[in-house]
């Protein structure tokens, strides 16, 4: 089994998921013509694996998606697939299976946990001292710990730019987390993307009615943030589990994030606990919905690879199998 890229000669990493095929932290394959390639991290040039290579590692490569895989982006021609410690490119028709609790129930679960760690130590020390102070500490204490987590990992600012209110032309240059939940969700102006809205403070005073509008990428990364922000102290496994079943019910990320700001919630709402399902499932989403546009770009390169190796493996393959015809004997 070859070790080293036979374009530049770089040694291929070894990995530990692939026991029929040890070779390449991403390997892409075709199990119905039969093609398995190790890629190159150095040059990312396919490097064509032999056939004695091929049959029983094809069988593994199929099994370890199936089983263990997670679909990072998909087309009708290729996907891209983390398993383990292996990125699998499978070339062929494949379905895109909805892996949301596989892929952030298990993140919901990490911060929940971290959130409860950090309490049972703020507690123990507040009992503690408590014992000096006659219980006036234990008054004040509580979530001292998780909010100065919070606070080192996000900083006090939502977000940071400059937009003018679309009455008074007031500007706003910043939003902080703690205002944040007073921003209305909406679509943009020309219905294709998500909008945030936060009403004039200027305007306000006066009486009159005026916004700032953030749209596009910065609303939806304002969003992301926020989002992250307020469920930084995650979620039990039956309140992901029911929102991963609501983006199903809905049909998909992206359409659960079309049909969540029609409504034009205000964020604190979203935020309330009849919504906490609805708002654990829009996080989902969105971090879903920008990873699918970065993978795309990703994917559509990986396709166009797979293109042109596949004319070369076609070649090879012709080349290297033995003719099926009979031998004639000399006449």
């Amino acid at each position: 089994m070859f070790q080293h890229c036979i374009f530049c000669h770089g040694k291929l990493p070894a990995n530990d998921s692939v026991e029929h095929f040890p070779v390449g932290r991403r390997i892409a394959y075709d199990p119905h013509r039969g093609r398995l390639w190790a890629v190159c991290p150095s040059c990312t040039r396919w490097n064509l694996a032999p056939f004695e290579d091929r049959w029983e590692a094809l069988e593994e490569l199929e099994r370890a998606r199936r089983d263990r895989g997670r679909v990072l982006s998909s087309t009708d021609n290729i996907a891209l697939v983390q398993a383990n410690d292996v990125e699998l490119v499978r070339v062929g028709k494949a379905r895109l299976t909805e892996e949301a609790w596989w892929r952030y129930g298990q993140e919901m679960l990490r911060r929940r946990s971290r959130h409860r760690v950090l309490r049972w130590t703020e507690t123990a020390a507040l009992v503690g001292a408590s014992v000096t102070t006659g219980g006036l500490l234990y008054m004040f204490g509580g979530n001292i710990l998780n909010n100065a987590v919070r606070y080192q990992k996000f900083g006090p600012v939502a977000w940071q730019g400059e937009t003018a209110c679309i009455t008074c032309g007031a500007l706003l240059q910043q939003i902080s987390f703690r205002r944040s939940k007073f921003m209305h969700l909406t679509r943009d102006n020309a219905g294709t993307g998500l909008a945030l809205h936060m009403r004039c403070g200027y305007c306000r005073s006066e009486r009159r009615v005026g916004e700032h509008q953030l749209e596009g990428i910065v609303a939806e990364h304002v969003l992301r943030r926020v989002m992250t922000y307020h469920h930084f102290h995650g979620a039990s496994e039956s309140r992901v589990r029911a929102a991963t079943d609501y983006i199903d019910r809905i049909g998909s990320p992206d359409a659960l994030a079309r049909d969540m700001t029609r409504a034009g919630l205000r964020l604190d709402h979203l935020f309330s606990s009849e919504r906490r399902t609805h708002a654990i499932a829009l996080e989902i989403a969105l971090n879903e919905d920008a990873e699918r546009r970065l993978l795309e770009m990703e994917l559509a390169e990986l396709e166009t690879r797979w293109r042109q190796e596949e004319e070369i493996a076609a070649i090879a393959d012709s080349l290297l199998t033995p003719s099926l015809d009979p031998i004639r004997p000399h006449e």
